[in-house]
């Protein structure tokens, strides 16, 4: 019964030494695997130690340069980058991604930049309108550039002087918000016929006469006069024209022409035959005269003595160039003449603001949409975000380009070209990785320690139960001795 409970006790010995040698095993792999873990935390937190964002310059304070999170909002806003520098975001089609207010207010006035401008809160008249005399000198000049620049002056508009002109607001008729001119229309025995006006007053325009050379055939035999006639505006590009009589010495009347001096001769209203270069002919008052215009007086009575009923009429000062310089200068033209007359008019004036930069701002804007098309994005609230305006940049979806002064367009850029645009530490992202790295590290210290404390406390056992293990084996080798000895007895 000795040797057989030993056995068994040396049996169970060695179970509990081979499941100890498992569970040291066990640890010994844990501890492996958090070696591993510890690795892979470390590579993480290094990754996120030079981990870096796209930024724009905004600024220096002193000497040191100051930088803000590379979003759409941030970098097309109004002022937003270092030195004014503006920059302009389309899609890949091309056009200009623009914020809802910008699309409304391009959308809502068809293409017309001052009311555009208007539902923005801004203007681009830049004068005192109190200042009456300096504010009608600007709108003169600013209609004279614009005139001059599509070829064409005052007199193209029944030269009329500018401040002629003016602007037909706060009303439903169909030139409301339109620059216009006023022309008028006359009624006598004869019917309706066309007036002008100048700042002396309205006036007929008389006809250019000019000297012709006609073949006749009579009787067989040929020969060529010199008649003096002109041209109505319905004649003109025509063979059709009015004759008028000869010169009469007898009843001083008609008008002649000398070839060889290239000279015109006429009896004026005091019978005294002059000679000159031009003449000109207004047929409804039978009157030759040196002066192209028949003024009307206060009664509207020609020179002629011919009486006039005088209905005067607005027409609209259509933009007729074609080119965007052009464009501007006639919405700069209206800008301020709107403003001039809005002030004259009403005592209702818009809340507007004048800021050079900030015109120049829109206007740059206003004339990519014009000529490239707009688009916008259904949440706005990713205009905020840098992280998806980063990405959409790089997978070429939205593409960058900016303002030079130098070029006077948009020029392209990108994200790795642009000097104002910079890749710097992503510090907010290294302090969440030291976080993160912390944590981890202190888990893991902890994790190393209870299994330091498993192990010690399974070699203690392991020691044991080796030192009972030797015991129980040398007992049961005594008793086998012990057993062959009395059988060899």
């Amino acid at each position: 019964m000795g040797m057989a409970a030993s056995q068994a006790r040396l049996l169970s010995i060695t179970a509990r030494l081979s499941n100890n040698e498992m569970e040291q095993q066990s640890i010994a792999y844990s501890k492996q695997r958090l070696s591993d873990n510890s690795e892979q935390i470390n590579d993480a937190y290094l990754d996120a130690l030079a981990k870096t964002k796209y930024q724009v310059l905004t600024g220096y304070n002193g000497s040191d340069a100051t930088y803000a999170d590379l979003s759409y909002n941030q970098l097309t806003s109004f002022n937003s980058v270092a030195a004014g520098k503006q920059y302009l975001v389309q899609d890949h089609t091309g056009k200009v991604l623009v914020n809802e207010d910008i699309a409304k207010a391009y959308k809502q006035n068809n293409g017309d930049f001052n009311r555009f401008l208007r539902d923005l809160g801004y203007t681009q008249a830049d004068i005192d309108v109190t200042k009456r005399q300096a504010s009608e000198d600007a709108i003169h000049n600013a209609w004279d550039m614009y005139l001059a620049s599509v070829g064409k002056s005052i007199n193209d508009y029944d030269s009329q002087h500018i401040l002629d002109f003016d602007f037909t607001a706060f009303s439903n008729e169909s030139l409301d918000g339109y620059v216009t001119y006023a022309t008028a229309y006359a009624t006598d025995a004869n019917g309706t016929t066309p007036l002008y006006k100048d700042s002396t007053g309205y006036y007929r325009q008389r006809h250019l006469l000019e000297a012709r050379e006609v073949t006749e055939t009579e009787n067989g035999l040929t020969k060529t006069n010199v008649i003096v006639c002109y041209q109505t505006d319905e004649q003109v590009g025509t063979d059709t024209y009015e004759t008028l009589p000869a010169l009469d010495h007898e009843n001083k009347t008609g008008v002649g022409y000398n070839t060889e001096t290239g000279l015109f001769s006429y009896y004026n209203q005091d019978k005294e035959l002059v000679e000159t270069k031009a003449l000109y002919a207004d047929p409804d008052d039978t009157l030759i005269s040196e002066n192209p215009r028949n003024y009307l007086d206060a009664d509207g009575v020609s020179e002629g003595k011919v009486a006039y009923d005088i209905y005067e009429t607005k027409k609209a000062l259509n933009f007729e160039g074609s080119t965007v310089a052009q464009r501007e200068l006639f919405d700069y033209a209206t800008a301020l003449t709107e403003a001039y007359y809005n002030n004259q008019i009403s005592a209702s004036t818009q809340n507007l603001t004048y800021d050079a930069n900030i015109v120049n701002y829109y206007k740059n804007i206003f004339n990519e949409m014009r000529t490239k098309g707009y688009t916008t994005i259904d949440d706005e609230t990713k205009l905020k975000e840098a992280d998806w305006f980063v990405k959409q940049l790089k997978a070429g979806k939205l593409q960058l380009s900016y303002f030079s002064t130098v070029e006077k367009s948009f020029v392209g850029t990108s994200l790795d070209s642009d000097e104002s645009i910079a890749q710097k530490e992503d510090s907010s992202a290294m302090a969440i990785a030291e976080q993160v790295y912390q944590n981890a590290m202190d888990k893991i210290e902890r994790q190393d320690k209870q299994f330091d404390l498993q192990l010690n406390k399974l070699e203690s056992e392991h020691s044991a139960l080796s030192t009972e293990y030797d015991s129980v084996k040398n007992i049961i080798k005594k008793n086998v001795e012990k057993s062959f000895n009395i059988f060899n007895a």
